[in-house]
C-alpha cells in the first residue's frame, strides 16, 4: 500500500513532478484510511486557528462538527417555526372555507374574507367582470393587460404592483404594499379576482407557497358559480 514513506523515497529532482497541495489532497483523498497507519503524525499535526493560535486536527474536526451542530439546531427551530405558522395558518384558512360554505350571496362572502384579512393583517378585494354592482364590478377589457403580464405562466400573482394595476383592483391599495391576486373560476377566463394587499412590500414573495389560498379561491369560484345559477333557476 502506498504511504507518506513512499512518496518520502520518491527521487526528487529537476524532473520530479512537484508535491502540490492538490497532489496532497488527491493522496489523501484516495487513501482514506492513511492516518489509521500513521497515528503518530496525526497527534502532531497543528492547524492554524484565529483566535487560538493552533489547534490539534481532532479538536479542528470537533470544533467543526460542533459548528454543523449547532447549524442543524437553527435550522430545525426554523422547521418547527415554520410548521407552526402553517398549522395556525392552515385552522385560520380551514374556518373561512367553512364559513364560506354558509353564505348565499358575494356580500356575506365578502364579509368572511374581510375578517379573514383582518385576522392577518392584510385588506382583501373581490372585483367581478359581470357584476351589477359598481364596488365590485371590473371591466375584462381594462384587466387584460394585468392578465398578460401578471398571470403568465402561473395563475396566481405575488409581489409588488404599479399603483394603476393596485387601483384596479382596490379603492385603497396600500402604498409601496405587495400583493396576492388570483382568479375567480377557470384561470382561462374568470369569473371576478380575489386579491389580498399588504402594507409590507415584502410580505408576498414570489416564491411563497399559495396552497391556502388558491383553496380559498377555488371556493369562493364555485360558490358564485353556484350563486349565478340558482338566480337564473329562480328567474
Amino acid at each position: 500500500m502506498t504511504d507518506m514513506n513512499q512518496l518520502d523515497q520518491s527521487p526528487v529532482d529537476d524532473e520530479a513532478a512537484p508535491l502540490n497541495h492538490q497532489a496532497v489532497v488527491a493522496f489523501l483523498a484516495s487513501h482514506p484510511d492513511f492516518f489509521l497507519h500513521q497515528p503518530e503524525l496525526l497527534e502532531q499535526l497543528r492547524l492554524p486557528h484565529p483566535e487560538r493560535g493552533t489547534v490539534s486536527l481532532v479538536e479542528r474536526q470537533m470544533e467543526r462538527l460542533r459548528q454543523k451542530v449547532s447549524e442543524l439546531e437553527k435550522q430545525i427551530d426554523t422547521m418547527m417555526l415554520v410548521a407552526a405558522s402553517n398549522s395556525t395558518l392552515f385552522t385560520t384558512f380551514a374556518k373561512a372555507q367553512q364559513r364560506l360554505f354558509q353564505t348565499h350571496n358575494i356580500y356575506q362572502a365578502l364579509s368572511v374574507l374581510t375578517e379573514l384579512a383582518a385576522e392577518l393583517d392584510l385588506s382583501v378585494s373581490i372585483r367581478l367582470f359581470d357584476s351589477l354592482d359598481n364596488k365590485l364590478y371590473l371591466s375584462r377589457q381594462a384587466f387584460e393587460g394585468f392578465r398578460r403580464a401578471r398571470f403568465n405562466p402561473r395563475s396566481v400573482y405575488l409581489g409588488r404592483l404599479r399603483k394603476a394595476e393596485s387601483e384596479l383592483l382596490f379603492l385603497q391599495p396600500p402604498q409601496l404594499g405587495s400583493f396576492v391576486v388570483l382568479p375567480l373560476g377557470e384561470p382561462e377566463r374568470p369569473d371576478g379576482i380575489l386579491s389580498f394587499a399588504s402594507r409590507d412590500g415584502g410580505h408576498f414573495q414570489p416564491d411563497m407557497d399559495t396552497l391556502f389560498v388558491e383553496q380559498l379561491a377555488g371556493v369562493l369560484g364555485r360558490l358564485i358559480r353556484h350563486w349565478e345559477y340558482s338566480r337564473e333557476v329562480i328567474e
